[in-house]
């Protein structure tokens, strides 16, 4: 039996040629900085305990008076957003409004009128991950925005909204 030594070296070769090609340094601190300005955010969908199959999630929403409940997998992400906003409304009130694409808008309409009743728990993570919303399904949402108010403060809340205004720029530059 024969063993080419020089084809299994050149392999080797190209192999750590490789290895070190991917050994780059990406960026400096202030790209890194950047990237902890984003926020991302995922709706998810209200489901009974299921031990067997695993596909719910217990969760604690809430800091104030906490609330537990089970969810799925997320339905709807920050990479179907089209804008977030902060409404103020009456001293001391605000809510986030959030403006889906139209598969966001399609994927909203399908879960209000198939789950109607049920709840969206709403998750982001700004740097740090929490559980920021809960909204009752009572009715079809067709225009595709959800409006809540977050379990966060006016700070928490505003660092929201800007990290997911920069992370859906961010996004259409990657699109383009």
């Amino acid at each position: 039996m024969k063993f080419r030594c020089g084809c299994f070296n050149l392999y080797l070769l190209a192999f750590v040629g490789a290895l070190l090609a991917g050994c780059v340094t990406t960026g400096s601190n202030s790209e890194k900085d950047k990237t902890s300005d984003l926020a991302t955010l995922r709706v998810h969908l209200e489901s009974h305990p299921d031990p067997i199959t695993g596909t719910s999630t217990p969760i604690r929403i809430g800091r104030e008076e906490p609330l537990n409940l089970h969810v799925t997998g997320s339905m709807i992400g920050e990479i179907n957003l089209v804008s977030a906003e902060l409404w103020d409304g009456k001293e001391g009130e605000y809510a986030i409004h959030l403006q889906f694409d139209r598969e966001g808008t399609q994927t909203l309409e399908m879960l209000s009128m198939s789950y109607r009743g049920k709840r969206l728990a709403i998750e982001s993570q700004f740097p740090y991950h929490r559980w920021i919303g809960l909204i009752r399904m009572n009715q079809r949402i067709s225009d595709g925005s959800l409006l809540f108010r977050p379990d966060a403060s006016r700070e928490e809340s505003v660092r929201i909204v800007s990290g997911l205004n920069k992370a859906i720029v961010k996004m259409k530059k990657l699109k383009d």
